[in-house]
């Protein structure tokens, strides 16, 4: 399997995808001169700064998930998110379970009821499956309608797995009728050395009923934590809507759930008004440069219902190892202003999350900020690549959606050309943006 961005590349491309002419610009810029002025001398640390950061985002994107690379096996789940085909999944809910879903309320995320179902995929059975129903206002649909689903296979049946994968979630994906957004950008996070879960295609049914075709995603859990982290048992905090890091976030897993010293670090270090205090403070207690590159990406991709712009759409894990707060993105169906034409005007919008806001408020935190949109705008965010893996895409998601009704292909087709063309826009208005930065 080959990801468009190189995410399961091996080593030997990673020269491959460096841009050489922007590689061979800074050497030259770097060679040692006879004499340095002050002027020169601060040149010559900046651009060696900016090497390593170019340096440092590409063994993020080439090493986020190797293991291949490393003689291992290929981590659990990955035959379900290689982007070229779809699996299907039959769910089978008793009436009485149907009932306890009908409860559901979509502005309480946390206490939403669990019911027992069965799950079928091919020839494979799967018992006493942990089910509820997900989303949020925009996205949530009742039982009787087209509901998102997070299905949890050992709950209840300790060992059992998907795939092998202890948690997934379907998602309905009605805010994004081109079911493109979510794959295509959390490939993107990935690439730039952002955690991201992966994700796929199913068709789903539920007590034979077809709902047609749905985004699959990785679960947060321990199992997604490992992918990244070699100590997966610190806190991963999860978040609802406006919700900050001063706020008390609900623990998705974590071995010490009443520990949270490290999310009050956090926000202790955000409140500090001295700005270069502030920013070594962040630099204490936060993954800067993995929290630099969120920032980034959100903005290239027009994230408006994430952290930075909206509070919305992010989780939080103390990993351990480092001691440090990483932030993960996720609720990718909204970008590149495809769906509404919202598209921040600006790669430095106002910015509502407070962690984003601390950052940028710093004259040094606004320039690697900067930098950081920059690097990941040329390495990254490489417009045709991405059009050939939407086209890559939609090969696969059309067959499935014309399995449903005969109106959707056309529908699709519309939707798609619409986030294609978005994509193109957006790479065009930053490539403005970042002319009149230099």
């Amino acid at each position: 399997m080959r990801h468009l961005f190189g995410v399961t590349q091996t080593a030997q491309s990673i020269s491959v995808a460096a841009d050489k002419n922007v590689r061979a610009r800074f050497w030259l810029r770097l060679r040692p001169r006879r004499s340095w002025s002050s002027k020169g001398l601060r040149r010559f640390i900046t651009n060696l700064c900016l090497w390593c950061v170019i340096g440092s985002t590409l063994r993020h994107t080439f090493c986020a998930e190797s293991p291949r690379a490393k003689g291992q096996q290929p981590p659990a789940g990955h035959d379900l998110f290689s982007g070229t085909n779809f699996i299907r999944i039959r769910i089978e809910i008793s009436p009485a379970g149907l009932i306890a879903l009908r409860d559901t309320d979509a502005r309480n995320r946390q206490d939403r009821p669990v019911v027992k179902a069965t799950v079928r995929e091919s020839d494979r059975l799967f018992t006493n499956v942990a089910v509820r129903l997900k989303g949020w206002v925009g996205s949530f649909r009742s039982i009787d309608d087209t509901p998102s689903f997070t299905l949890n296979f050992d709950k209840f049946v300790p060992g059992q797995s998907f795939h092998d994968l202890a948690k997934i979630s379907l998602n309905n994906s009605v805010q994004d009728r081109s079911f493109l957004s979510e794959k295509i950008c959390r490939e993107m996070f990935e690439a730039a050395g952002v955690p991201a879960a992966r994700s796929g295609y199913a068709k789903v049914e539920l007590n034979g009923q077809d709902l047609g075709l749905y985004v699959l995603t990785e679960g947060f859990n321990k199992q997604f934590l490992k992918r990244y982290f070699k100590n997966p048992d610190g806190n991963l905090y999860e978040s609802h809507f406006k919700q900050d890091v001063t706020d008390p976030l609900a623990v998705n897993s974590g071995d010490r759930p009443d520990d949270h010293s490290g999310l009050r670090a956090l926000a202790e270090a955000v409140s500090e008004p001295h700005p270069a205090k502030r920013l070594a403070r962040l630099d204490g207690t936060l993954d800067l440069d993995r929290f630099l590159s969120l920032m980034a990406m959100e903005v290239i991709m027009a994230h408006w219902d994430g952290y930075l712009m909206n509070r919305n759409n992010f989780r939080v894990f103390h990993d351990l190892g480092s001691n440090k707060m990483i932030f993960i993105p996720h609720g990718m169906d909204q970008t590149f202003g495809a769906r509404r034409r919202r598209s921040p005007n600006s790669i430095l919008p106002p910015m509502r999350g407070m962690v984003a806001n601390a950052v940028i408020e710093t004259p040094e935190g606004r320039r690697r900020y900067l930098e950081r949109v920059s690097v990941l705008y040329t390495n990254v965010f490489k417009v045709d690549e991405i059009l050939k893996r939407i086209d890559q895409l939609e090969a696969v998601i059309q067959p499935a959606l014309a399995q449903s009704r005969s109106d959707f292909p056309d529908y699709h087709e519309r939707a798609v050309q619409r986030f294609r063309e978005s994509v193109i826009e957006r790479h065009e208005f930053l490539q403005r943006e970042l002319a009149t930065q230099r």
